[in-house]
């Protein structure tokens, strides 16, 4: 497994938002977490991002443990996450959000002069990376006049400067059109097939979800109920009882 964690746990007083989950992320695949309101989601995905610390169990990334680890040290080895909102400077381009993600990479310091070679390389390589998600020809708009769902590309380019193996996208199509929503879904299948990354989704839209994952897991009251493909998750019991009583295999 590329991720794996085991025993995972959170509580918030009372609240068990995490109750002893095992789960494994198979390498190259896309992996969706679904789950009513309530369920944990949001929880666990902090948990394994670095957000905040379990009270118990690990989890590890290719073998090793990094419970615990910082969203910086672990961006350092390839796992990289977008949020619900957008995490983008609105007044800055397109093109300079993403370098700003390739300096910091790079650890390039801000306080120095810098040569225009370095600065034409930066350059270069973030216009390959809004290429990549199809943004090529708004490097030079600034963020805040972009679509929403262009916003929401401008993130995922941000998350590939920083060289990741997994991606971790927190609701990637919320609050989004139709049209906007299919357009992230395909970025995310790109994600898979043309750059052989992994990716995990947190995200609402179940039709959305069948269509695009190789395996899904379905949390409640902090558990895991079922994990698999999406048929076995749509014939479910536990899974409809969970989504009203069946509504979530229409």
């Amino acid at each position: 497994m590329m991720l794996q964690t085991k025993g995972l746990s959170r509580n918030f007083g009372g609240l068990q938002a995490v109750d002893n989950v095992t789960m494994g992320i198979r390498e190259k695949t896309i992996h969706a977490i679904l789950g009513p309101n309530g369920a944990g989601k949001t929880t666990f995905f902090n948990l394994i991002t670095g957000a905040i610390p379990p009270a118990s169990g690990t989890v590890s990334y290719l073998g090793k443990d990094v419970t615990g680890w910082s969203p910086e040290r672990l961006a350092n080895i390839g796992i990289v996450r977008t949020f619900q909102r957008t995490s983008i400077f609105t007044k800055l381009t397109a093109l300079e959000n993403v370098s700003l993600a390739i300096r910091s990479r790079k650890g390039l310091n801000f306080s120095i002069r810098r040569s225009s070679v370095i600065e034409r390389d930066v350059e270069e390589e973030a216009q390959r990376c809004l290429e990549a998600v199809g943004l090529g020809n708004k490097g030079r708009v600034v963020a805040e006049n972009l679509a929403h769902g262009f916003q929401r590309s401008l993130d995922v380019a941000i998350g590939l400067a920083l060289h990741p193996k997994l991606i971790l996208m927190d609701e990637p199509l919320a609050g989004m059109s139709r049209g906007d929503r299919q357009g992230i879904a395909d970025l995310i299948l790109k994600l898979r097939d043309e750059m052989g990354l992994t990716v995990v989704l947190v995200e609402h839209d179940v039709g959305m979800v069948m269509s695009l994952s190789d395996t899904i897991t379905v949390m409640q009251y902090g558990k895991v109920i079922a994990e698999g493909p999406p048929d076995a998750i749509r014939q479910d019991a536990a899974v409809k009882s969970a989504y009203l009583h069946g509504s979530f295999a229409s």
